[in-house]
């Protein structure tokens, strides 16, 4: 019994060292290797062999030292494989970013505002300051203007811009310019165009304004490439440089605008004299050609002295001065009993002043509505006939100045169409433009300036009465703006002029 459990206990114990070695084995990293790299497996025996005969030399078994274990070997070998081959990944992918083309650079395009004056006209100028050509649209509708104003109560941000249906949608092809090197584009335009209505307040002195041209660019947050339509791309294949789908100006101030240049008036001046220029010879014999305040200051005995053959002789300008505005001096209509002869003006008598609206916007020429209001300004009632075919209209746009005239005066209006206007009261008159203008005057898109002038020519006198009669003209323009007419907003194809050189570089040219 006990030779039993003694020989039971012996086979637990070879079992345990068994079970032991197994695990030793299991856990050491060349058998680990072994067990798990399929890319060793496939390895060839030559290689393997060649891996352990330095060691098989080192401690050769007749010697007597230990006996290298043929797995210990080989986990140095296996080990340098997987490390070469994560060195050679990093290698392959550097190789192929620098294989990659570098981006092209940005499009040497450069879009300049100059604004001389805050009322206009300004320039649009696109200059090409690269080395190889370039396409881009050449239409003044496709620029935006943010404004600032100075003004502390209505400090605000206006954003000024081509309506939509003025605009063109798309790249226009037909504005489409191929710009050389060293060559711009200029197109005058007026302000108001892209600022109209309200906005045009903006257009101030000390203003400042930022410019966009083209289209806007994509979101900050996408990583698309730009689509077209361009303001500024390549017309080379590969591109020698990257589009732009717009482009932006440098930032500016509006000016306050130049005085206005005051002409010479001796009277209204007090005497003072004419510049050089304008003074005529004044002989020392001959007094006749002195202004009058020299006159007044001459001596009795000199007035006394002079011939009356040199008073007749006198210049117009110092008849006019003694006997007043534009009436001879030996005229007696309209002098007063006092020694100046001043014409005497009645401020209460009756009279009309004409203002239309300060603008319109027209979707076509058949829509173009413009309203016109007559009032009577004087101080007493009037009676008058105000009728829509006596309004007369200039129009300045595109095509140049057309003249929608009035009708002449018939004699023969019905007593009812006399109205009586009491002081400070007002008629309206709104008026189809295209019923009395000619039929080509808004025949292109844009901007027109219309002035009305109203003629008062019916005086009732077949029907015994007394009517006001008299031709006023509105001091001031209507704006209008057409968006879509039969021609379209350019009548000539663009081109090309040679980029202006600036002021310092001609002043060294014309030295040299």
């Amino acid at each position: 019994m006990r030779t039993r459990l003694v020989r039971i206990a012996s086979l637990f114990t070879s079992a345990a060292s068994i079970a032991a070695a197994a695990l030793g084995l299991a856990s050491s990293p060349a058998f680990a290797e072994e067990k798990s790299s399929p890319a060793q497996q496939g390895e060839k025996p030559g290689s393997a062999a060649a891996a352990e005969k330095p060691k098989a030399g080192a401690a050769s078994p007749s010697t007597g030292a230990s006996v290298a274990v043929p797995g210990a070997s080989a986990p140095k070998a296996n080990a340098s494989a997987p490390k070469a081959a994560t060195a050679g990944a990093p290698k392959a992918s550097a190789k192929k970013k620098e294989a990659a083309p570098p981006p092209p650079p940005p499009a040497p395009a450069r879009v300049w505002l100059i604004a001389p004056s805050p009322q206009g006209p300004w320039t649009l100028r696109i200059d090409n300051a690269g080395e190889r050509p370039m396409r881009i649209p050449a239409d003044v509708r496709l620029l935006r203007l943010e404004i600032d104003t100075l003004n502390k109560r209505t400090k605000k941000t206006v954003r000024c811009a081509a309506p939509a249906g003025l605009k063109p949608s798309g790249f226009p092809e037909r504005r489409a310019l191929l710009l050389p090197p060293g060559q711009s584009y200029m197109e005058h335009f007026d302000p108001r165009l892209l600022c109209f209505g309200k906005d045009e307040a903006a257009l101030a002195g000390g203003s400042v304004v930022r410019a966009w041209y083209g289209w806007g660019p994509p979101p900050k947050w996408s990583r698309k490439a730009p689509a077209p339509p361009f303001a500024a791309e390549s017309t080379d294949d590969p591109p020698a440089f990257a589009p732009a789908t717009g482009l932006a100006a440098p930032t500016l101030v509006l000016s306050y605008g130049l005085p206005a240049r005051k002409e010479f008036a001796g009277d209204e001046a007090g005497g003072a004299e004419p510049p050089a220029g304008d003074r005529p010879a004044q002989p020392s014999a001959d007094m006749t050609a002195q202004p009058p305040g020299d006159k007044a200051a001459q001596p009795s005995a000199d007035k006394a002295a002079q011939p009356p053959a040199d008073k007749a002789a006198q210049p117009s300008a110092d008849k006019a001065a003694g006997a007043g505005a534009g009436q001879p001096a030996s005229s007696g209509e309209g002098r007063g009993a006092g020694s100046s002869g001043e014409p005497i003006v009645d401020a209460n008598a009756p009279r009309l002043e004409l203002r239309s609206e300060p603008w319109s916007d027209a979707a076509s020429p058949r829509s173009i509505v413009v309203r016109v209001t007559a009032r009577n300004a004087g101080k007493r009632p009037m009676t008058v006939a105000i009728r829509p075919r006596m309004l007369e209209f200039h129009v300045a746009g595109p095509n140049g100045t057309t003249v929608c005239e009035a009708a002449p005066p018939t004699d023969a209006i019905p007593r009812d169409m006399y109205r009586t206007l009491k002081a400070g009261a007002t008629v309206d008159v709104s008026l189809l433009l295209r019923e009395v203008c000619p039929p080509d005057t808004f025949a292109r898109e844009g901007l027109y300036e219309v002035t009305a002038t109203l003629h008062a020519n019916e005086p009732g006198t077949g029907l015994g009465l007394d009517a006001y009669t008299a031709t006023v003209t509105a001091p001031s323009a209507t704006l209008l703006r057409v968006k879509s007419a039969p021609e379209p907003f350019y009548a000539a194809a663009p081109r090309a002029v040679q980029t202006p050189k600036p002021e310092a570089e001609q002043e060294g040219d014309s030295a040299d």
